[in-house]
């Protein structure tokens, strides 16, 4: 077999563009006189290129973006197959049945031999001449004889050659993310490797800047930064990323500057935690100067308008820049980081999103698009959600909501029975 499975056809990988020397020009400002979330998701994943593909082993290959075009070298099934426990019959046998007196039929190994039936189980080779398979569940078998009480047409209960897939049918296109039901069809193609671009490694990177000395302070500050990193290493984790949580306690641009550059040989993308809330006049903007092109700016995103975006080091290795609140930087992950690991992995920079059915009002704050927490649930009429009313600051109501509501700049309030977005995030 193939390195890469049995592809008919050369696979060729495009080369990545160059790295640009300096950012995209970025973004108008919207309406409301600060960059929109697209805009600011759409100008940062420009500049992003999808991380180079290899072949890797399909079970390493779940979750990820498959990079060639897998065409099956043969059908499958390649012979007809029983779809159930059972007997295998000849239908001639069994076609016009009466059901006040039935067949009988001899239990044997070959169903060559006159009205005969032939043991089978699910999955396994038809035996030669049979053309149906009487359900286990639906046989009645006594001293070696199966009674068959109703009529059985060819075909019934076998998978028929190349029903799974046709010799020569596309199996899977580049681009396709790779599930395990997927994977089972091209591991029962025949493939064992696939090319596929591999997972983003991330390094997530939790900053303190100074500010009051208290022994206290102290430590409500690590925990409150601890918790955000926490939360943003564990999405990128949960995004197929390949991630590694550092903090670090520098308190001068030169040692802030140390604790980055350190991480940039293992980072495909480096988020910090903390540092952007001053924006250029910060600690982290001082740092950062001279390792690469870097952009500060207001978005309307609440909570988390503060954001930060680079390329740093001899490779611009993308950063993220997130504010060191919980729900700001959280916002932030989902509003642009998560979207940046779908690019580098090959796919679209859109994330889940499902349009749900209020079950209560919400309100927000003009000029933002703003992220409302809320707890969606599948009923009769489709996904419906009702909106948490604490404030997404909250660390309580972050871990118990499963959906964030979008509500788009501009949009005020929605009413009860409104449809609007949601970001799915997963089960709670």
């Amino acid at each position: 077999m193939a390195l890469f499975g049995r592809s008919k056809k050369p696979v060729t990988v495009e080369p990545p563009r160059p790295d640009p020397a300096q950012l995209a020009p970025p973004p108008a400002p919207g309406p409301h006189g600060t960059r929109t979330v697209e805009g600011q998701r759409d100008w940062i994943c420009s500049m992003l290129e999808p991380l180079m593909p290899f072949g890797m082993r399909l079970l390493d290959a779940a979750g990820l973006s498959l990079c060639e075009n897998l065409t099956a070298d043969g059908d499958l099934p390649a012979l007809p197959e029983a779809a159930c426990d059972g007997y295998a019959v000849i239908s001639v046998d069994v076609r016009d049945v009466d059901p006040g007196t039935g067949v009988v039929l001899t239990v044997a190994a070959d169903v060559h031999e006159e009205a005969s039936a032939v043991p089978v189980l699910v999955g396994h080779p038809m035996p030669p001449g049979a053309d149906a398979v009487v359900p286990l569940d639906a046989a009645v078998v006594d001293s070696g004889r199966l009674l068959v009480d109703h009529s059985v047409d060819a075909g019934d209960n076998v998978r028929q050659v190349g029903s799974d897939v046709a010799d020569g049918a596309v199996i899977a296109a580049p681009g396709t993310m790779l599930d395990e039901r997927l994977l089972g069809l091209i591991g029962g193609a025949g493939f064992d490797k696939v090319l596929c671009r591999p997972r983003p490694r991330v390094v997530v990177l939790s900053l303190r800047e100074g500010g009051p000395t208290s022994q206290a302070f102290e430590v409500a500050a690590r925990q409150h930064r601890d918790a955000a990193s926490f939360m943003v290493a564990s999405a990128a984790r949960a995004d197929g990323a390949q991630v590694w949580r550092e903090n670090s306690d520098a308190q001068d641009a030169d040692s802030v500057a140390e604790a980055v550059t350190d991480q940039l040989i293992r980072a495909d993308l480096l988020i910090t935690v903390g540092g952007v809330e001053r924006g250029a006049d910060g600690l982290l903007a001082e740092a950062l100067d001279g390792l690469g092109p870097i952009d500060f700016s207001t978005v309307a995103l609440h909570p988390g308008p503060d954001q930060g975006f680079g390329l740093i080091g001899a490779d611009r290795v993308p950063v993220l820049m997130l504010g060191s609140d919980p729900a700001s930087a959280y916002t932030g992950y989902v509003a642009f980081g998560g979207p940046m690991i779908r690019v580098l992995m090959g796919a679209g920079a859109g994330g889940v999103a499902a349009r749900v059915r209020l079950d209560a009002p919400v309100s927000g704050s003009s000029g933002f698009c703003e992220y409302i927490p809320a707890w969606v649930t599948i009923g009769p009429e489709g996904p419906h959600a009702l909106p948490m009313t604490e404030r997404l600051g909250d660390l309580g109501v972050i871990a118990r909501c499963n959906g964030l509501l979008v509500l788009d700049e501009g949009v005020s309030s929605a009413r009860h029975g409104d449809h609007l977005d949601c970001l799915v995030l997963g089960p709670r």
